[in-house]
């Protein structure tokens, strides 16, 4: 009978003590690779998917399968070739080849080395016969390369070759599992050629070399517990009493019954976190380290698709058994409409951004606008897609007039959501005035926090008059948006001064706003620094189809943009920046059937909207030209 002992080291591999049962001792090789019906070494499953609301987590069962050998192993073959060991040196020789082939169909990325050892006073003492190489013919001439002679006295000088490997003898790879499998039946002198047994198990942990050790026949290699110390202290094997006609086997038990530790590293998008049970596994390398994986959704995660990266590391390096985890949270967003006055009806499309395999519920309400409560009827209530639904229609009844007017707008809003996200909360519907009007509008605005107005020319829009307001230095809050502005402005001008000439070509209505450095602060998560903010919008009359018609223009000015302290470049087209908190919108034209509105910047949150730089021109209807605009007679 062969004994195998291994025990955790305790610089890397832990304190625990693992005996392995005596193994029978058949005298045939174990398997070139494992049997076909076992897993590929990996983690199973390897891709995970999982719809998840706000708040919502799952726990999904892992397994890594690990290598019947060491990942990416440097093995040395370490051999006492004193004079008794004839007999066990024969049996290596004869069986190297078939070691070889075990490893490389475990790890075909193995190298090995070979060396020896015999006494103090033999030429050498220790000897490297191959460098590491993956060339198994070589490893094989190094094998072959050992001879029996020397000795002597009774001791031999293992100790100071384990010293000599672990130092630097043999050049091992920076990611393998380095392994000095030793077997000879005579203790080490200790010192040894001036290196004591603590000495050489320092050495062997400072290079995370593991030490696999065959004491041959009732030899004394482990005399006084010698060399089972140095195994028990690196994490490696010891094999005790192997015929010498077993030897080959044994070395490779030894190797195959190292063990490993498979870590997990988790990698997570900001809005999920994943915890796995346990730690870490500890496994013979073969085995499977079972773990329980729990994901959760942050209770604030917005809507989309977010991924973990969880890489099992095996003896704390990475070997590609990498699992990718993706969840989806479902998004609500409802979408802005445009209808014209007498469809009767408008419609509001609610999306939900991906199938969920709950119920999904949120409530709805209209808000009026522009749109008064005489335009449109008020609605109200809750919205429930059943399990794998992704699309709601909200119908809210209009009012058709007879009123000259601009173009209006109303809201409807979602609030209070179960099972997902709120991505894009409201939706703004614009009713298209069907008549016709016969004035300029305009209008410039440079502050708006949630309805607190700051610095606006001409308040009534209709019809444009001419006004020029500046503003004092300001300060606004509105729930957790503060603003802190400077050099606000607004103007609105008309030319000619006097409508009441005949149109002509460049007739025009002109709004300007603009603010001088501002910054925005929300909640203490997002910081908003602005050089200069301006926004123009205007209506000119030029010749079209029929004679002078209105056209409208619209553009902004946003300079030295930074956001939570990082420079963000703005051309002149409209561009949205995604924030913790909602969005920050910039150089957005609106341009309708009697009018542009041009906003040079908005902060969408959920509870509260910030306009800054606001400006208006369009045109409205009058009783007396019911069809009728200013640039026609």
């Amino acid at each position: 009978m062969l004994h195998l002992h291994r025990r955790k080291a305790t610089h890397r591999w832990g304190v625990s003590v693992l005996t392995v049962a005596a193994m029978a001792a058949t005298g045939l090789l174990s398997q070139p690779a494992p049997p076909a019906h076992a897993a590929a070494p990996g983690v199973e499953p390897s891709a995970v998917t999982r719809t998840l609301p706000p708040g919502g987590s799952a726990t999904i069962a892992k397994v890594v399968h690990t290598p019947a050998v060491p990942p990416n192993p440097d093995i040395v073959f370490l051999a006492d070739t004193t004079g008794s060991m004839t007999g066990a040196i024969a049996n290596v020789k004869t069986n190297a080849a078939d070691i070889l082939t075990a490893v490389v169909g475990s790890q075909p990325s193995a190298q090995f080395a070979v060396a020896d050892y015999k006494d103090v006073n033999d030429t050498p003492p220790f000897a490297v016969k191959q460098a590491l190489t993956a060339d198994q013919a070589l490893v094989q001439a190094g094998v072959n390369a050992w001879t029996i002679g020397g000795g002597g006295d009774t001791p031999e000088d293992g100790l100071n070759a384990l010293y000599q490997l672990a130092t630097g003898a043999v050049t091992f790879r920076p990611t393998g599992t380095r392994i000095v499998v030793i077997f000879g039946d005579a203790v080490s002198h200790e010192p040894s050629i001036g290196h004591t047994r603590a000495e050489v198990i320092a050495a062997l942990q400072a290079a995370d070399v593991r030490v696999v050790a065959v004491n041959v026949g009732a030899g004394g290699l482990n005399q006084n517990g010698q060399i089972q110390a140095v195994t028990d202290a690196t994490g490696g094997v010891f094999l005790d009493n192997v015929p010498a006609n077993q030897v080959a086997d044994a070395i490779l038990a030894g190797i195959q019954a190292i063990e490993v530790t498979v870590t997990p590293s988790v990698d997570c998008d900001d809005a999920l976190s994943v915890s796995l049970s346990p730690a870490s596994r500890t496994v013979t390398s073969g085995d499977d380290a079972a773990f329980s994986e729990t994901v959760d959704v942050d209770g604030e995660a917005a809507g989309g698709t977010f991924q973990c990266e969880v890489d099992f590391l095996v003896d704390g390096t990475s070997r590609g058994y990498v699992q990718t985890l993706t969840v989806h949270v479902p998004g609500l967003s409802v979408y802005d409409v445009q209808v014209n006055e007498g469809a009767g009806t408008v419609d509001f499309t609610v999306t939900l951004s991906s199938p969920a395999p709950f119920p999904v519920s949120v409530s709805y309400a209209t808000t009026t606008g522009t749109a008064g409560a005489a335009d449109f009827t008020a609605k109200s209530g809750l919205l429930t897609f059943s399990p794998n639904e992704t699309l709601k229609t909200v119908t809210v009844p209009i009012t058709d007039d007879a009123l000259d007017e601009l173009n209006e707008t109303f809201k409807l809003g979602l609030s209070a959501p179960s099972g997902a996200a709120l991505t894009d909360p409201s939706g703004e519907a614009t009713i298209v005035d069907n008549d016709r009007d016969g004035a300029f509008t305009c209008q410039a605005t440079a502050l708006n926090l949630a309805g607190q107005v700051s610095t606006q020319a001409n308040p009534a829009n209709s019809p444009c008059a001419e006004a020029t307001v500046a503003g004092p230095d300001n300060t606004l809050n509105a729930g957790l948006v503060t603003v802190r502005t400077t050099g606000l402005s607004a103007s609105t001008d008309l030319t000619p001064d006097n409508l009441g000439a005949a149109p002509a070509a460049g007739d025009k209505a002109v709004s300007t706003s603009a603010a001088g450095s501002t910054k925005i602060t929300v909640a203490g998560l997002v910081t908003i620094e602005v050089g200069l903010i301006k926004a123009t919008a205007s209506v000119t009359c030029a010749t079209g189809s029929g004679g002078l018609v209105p056209q409208y223009a619209g553009s902004s000015i946003i300079t030295n943009l930074k956001v939570n302290g990082a420079t963000v470049t703005v051309g002149s087209g409209p561009l949205t920046i995604p924030l913790v908190v909602g969005s920050l919108k910039l150089n957005s034209t609106t341009t309708t059937a009697t009018g542009v509105t041009q906003q040079a910047l908005v902060l969408d949150t959920l509870l509260t909207d910030l306009v800054i730089g606001e400006a208006k021109a369009g045109v409205t209807g009058s009783p007396t030209h019911p069809t009728g605009n200013p640039c026609r007679a």
